[in-house]
């Protein structure tokens, strides 16, 4: 490793040598106290890095109030820079100012997005990020909530602090670029019931390996968000800790880490969070399936024919009768199949001319129906279908389809 005059050692412990040696090589900007940054309204071609001192981001809102929305922290960067470079969206005019002397350095946007895909650490480092800023802002949701004054202004406040927790909830899910790189065809509808949602969808490619999944948290809103995020951040975690594993043996790692996280005891009052979920691990190269669910099951069509397989009846967290293992399906795949995992919030949903639920039976007729469609058309008839049964009754659930065509 080359000596240097700068301070690395916080991204010492964050990436391998082989990007650490890059980082060191770029030029290191100083500033001194109370410098501004104006956010830009373009599309950032850069992101800074801080590695002394820090810089705290702030934003106006319509009506010209600032407010804060964090800090970044030595060994820390702009997760909006970062949200706009990989969303190739603009920047929308937040601003920053050094806290004290202050030193960073800068990668560009082409390098940022290229080492997404070569670097773990990379794409560990900004999921990271993500999560925290989520954490931080929500954690500012619920003090804003306890204010007594100044209600119209709590809520303008709340609004614009759970809109952005949204933003970042999107993008900690696997980006398109991603998703469109490790699966062929594939479509997913993704309705919140509110701004931020407890269905989450997930993808990682391990060796030759998809895991893909489709999770339901307790609840929605910001408690559902709150969940969401743990289990995204734990399937990370044990995904990427072994080279081979079964849906059902993630799903057992991931309830045993639930009940950890959440002291969950089975103790009478104690409450019952944590996720239903179907999970695949397909092998692409050899057409084989191995399916965990809980409590949500897969569908396959093939040859016109919907094929379920059944998910165990307990959830990935505490319950009364949960077995010692989830049941191991495994389902061997030819071409053009098609794999549907879900939420239960489209069945679930009730509206049409007498007002019931749209239930499992039409869901599975209307995949019939449309499954010979091209998979993006697939994801506009059901969320078109959604809309015209919902009519004027509002959401009950948040709403998540997967669809995967086998190739």
């Amino acid at each position: 490793m080359q000596k240097t005059e700068h301070d690395f050692s916080e991204l010492e412990k964050i990436f391998e040598p082989e990007l650490l040696e890059k980082l060191m090589k770029l030029e290191v900007h100083k500033f001194a106290k109370g410098v501004s940054f104006e956010g830009s309204t373009d599309e950032p071609g850069a992101i800074p890095i801080v590695i002394k001192g820090f810089i705290d981001v702030s934003k106006k809102d319509e009506k010209g109030r600032e407010f804060p929305v964090y800090t970044i922290s030595e060994g820390e960067s702009c997760i909006i820079a970062i949200n706009a470079i990989i969303k190739s969206s603009k920047n929308r005019g937040q601003y920053g100012v050094t806290g004290t002397e202050t030193e960073t350095i800068v990668v560009s946007a082409e390098q940022s997005k290229k080492w997404i895909d070569e670097y773990s650490s990379w794409r560990n480092y900004i999921f990271d990020l993500y999560s925290k800023r989520l954490d931080e802002l929500l954690s500012q949701h619920e003090i804003v909530t306890e204010q007594k004054d100044q209600i119209q202004e709590r809520n303008e406040k709340i609004n614009n602090s759970i809109k952005y927790a949204r933003r970042i909830q999107n993008a900690v899910m696997p980006s398109d670029k991603y998703m469109t790189k490790i699966l062929p065809e594939y479509f997913i509808l993704n309705k919140p019931r509110d701004i931020v949602s407890g269905d989450f969808y997930w993808t990682e490619q391990k060796n030759n390996q998809l895991i893909v999944v489709a999770a339901d948290s307790t609840g929605h809103g910001v408690p559902g968000a709150f969940m969401s995020m743990l289990g995204v951040s734990m399937l990370n975690e044990i995904v990427n800790k072994e080279d081979h594993q079964g849906a059902s043996e993630i799903l057992n790692e991931l309830r045993v880490k639930i009940k950890l996280s959440l002291n969950q005891t089975g103790e009478k009052d104690e409450q019952k969070d944590g996720f239903d979920m179907a999970l695949c691990v397909i092998d692409l190269e050899n057409r084989k399936m191995d399916f965990a669910g809980a409590y949500n099951p897969l569908y396959l069509i093939r040859n016109n024919e919907l094929i379920e397989i059944k998910a165990d009846k307990m959830p990935v967290g505490i319950h009364i009768k949960e077995k010692e293992s989830f049941t191991t399906n495994k389902t061997e795949l030819v071409k053009d199949d098609i794999i549907y995992i879900f939420s239960d919030g489209y069945a679930d949903q009730f509206g049409g001319e007498h007002n019931q639920k749209f239930s499992r039976k039409s869901f599975k007729n209307l995949l019939k129906k449309i499954h010979k469609e091209p998979l993006k058309k697939q994801e506009q008839i059901l969320s078109e279908t959604f809309e015209d049964w919902k009519g004027q009754e509002d959401q009950l659930d948040d709403v998540l389809v997967f669809g995967i065509k086998i190739k």
